[in-house]
């Protein structure tokens, strides 16, 4: 089965990068300090620099509130939309669904 790669926070607490992988991602990006801060939370979950952080540095990407995990989710999730669901902090991937009101 094809699939892709998503990071999500396996614990209490929340999704966090250390300063480490924040610099890491940056280089990766070529994001200069002068340019804009990196915020953790604007990261695309699913974005291939952001994997690579993770995968590379292990435990050093977490912060003390944070276990990162790399997923693999099915490909047809892309198709049919997808989001990170969170309580306090613990959080997974769920298939969107439609609403109407």
């Amino acid at each position: 089965m094809e699939t892709f790669k998503v990071v999500i926070n396996a614990c209490y607490g929340g999704f966090g990068l250390s300063d480490e992988a924040i610099a890491m991602y940056r280089e990766r990006k070529g994001i200069t300090a002068d340019e804009r801060a990196t915020y953790a939370d604007e990261l695309g979950r699913d974005d291939a620099d952001l994997i690579a952080v993770v995968e590379a540095l292990g435990a050093d990407a977490e912060t003390r509130y944070s276990e990162l995990k790399v997923v693999e989710v099915p490909i047809w999730l892309r198709e049919k939309g997808w989001s990170v669901e969170e309580y306090d902090g613990w959080e997974h991937i769920a298939e969107s669904h439609q609403t109407w009101c």
